[in-house]
């Protein structure tokens, strides 16, 4: 499966991944932002965008996600790398680490959930049943469902529920919400479906502890998706972690206020690198 990706900028490398079925759209501002002293990567994930379909639906899994962006670092010539991962770009961001922990500079985990995304979505459970009725009538009816789901690119009651839902619409830029609904809707109904499967058996709870690289968790307040609970557990879990909570902030804080998110991120990311810097000249002495 051929994966496309896209290399700006100079410095350290710094490794961006979006959401489910989202797109470059939801780092935009930061990587506008970072490129101008980093080195910004991003990959669109397999069934995503300008990547291919894979010929079986099944591989689209956080696993071989995490697998294409680590062939990506071999690729480009990255040792190591800085990843900064949003919502289901968490899971992937962490299974990453799993698979390559000393190539990992720091870890950025925006809005996402160690385990079981559906148990707290909306701050119910019931997307757990909901789901697997859902794949269920797509295997049964692909065309119908797949027409469906296109045409929620155009329907303004979707714009207007997904902006409640999935942000701070007195915040965020509607022509932006509007791209990522339209974006969305453009791809088949399975790869959704297929990736949603794999994210709600993703568990990386019992290895956290593990985790030695610096790590800033972004939470908000107001994140109906991937409530506040869920990054606050994983702060607990994974040590030393820092855990930023955004005030106003909706599932999708770089949207709503960019300009604050990139000077929590700068802080930390250049943090990091000024570490390592000090470490590397006493290493020299």
């Amino acid at each position: 499966t051929r994966i496309f990706y896209s290399v700006e900028g100079s410095g350290p490398p710094l490794l961006f991944l979006y959401g489910l079925v989202c797109s470059k759209i939801h780092w935009q501002y930061q990587m506008e932002y970072f490129k101008k002293n980093y080195t910004v990567v991003w990959l669109d994930y397999r069934g995503h965008h300008n990547s291919e379909n894979p010929t079986d639906y099944k591989s689209i899994t956080i696993e071989n996600m995490a697998r294409d962006a680590e062939y990506l670092l071999n690729e480009i010539g990255f040792e190591t790398a800085s990843v900064l991962g949003h919502s289901v770009g968490v899971s992937v961001a962490l299974a990453l680490y799993h698979r390559i922990p000393k190539r990992i500079k720091s870890l950025v985990l925006a809005n996402g959930v160690p385990r079981l995304p559906l148990e707290s979505l909306l701050k119910t459970n019931i997307p757990q049943y909901v789901h697997p009725l859902l794949f269920e009538l797509y295997k049964r009816f692909p065309r119908i469902m797949n027409i469906l789901w296109a045409a929620q690119g155009e329907n303004k009651i979707v714009h207007f529920i997904i902006g409640k839902l999935g942000f701070n619409t007195s915040l965020a830029k509607s022509e932006d919400i509007k791209n990522y609904i339209r974006l969305s809707s453009q791809l088949d109904m399975v790869v959704f479906l297929q990736l949603m499967e794999s994210y709600e058996k993703y568990d990386a709870t019992h290895w956290l502890h593990r985790i030695s690289c610096p790590t800033l968790i972004v939470a908000s307040e107001n994140d109906l998706i991937t409530p506040r609970e869920s990054q606050e557990m994983m702060h607990q879990l994974i040590p030393h972690s820092k855990l930023e909570m955004v005030r106003r902030g909706s599932h999708c804080p770089q949207l709503d206020i960019p300009d604050f998110i990139n000077m929590i991120l700068d802080r930390f990311v250049s943090e990091v690198h000024e570490r390592e810097l000090i470490s590397s000249t006493a290493e020299a002495r």
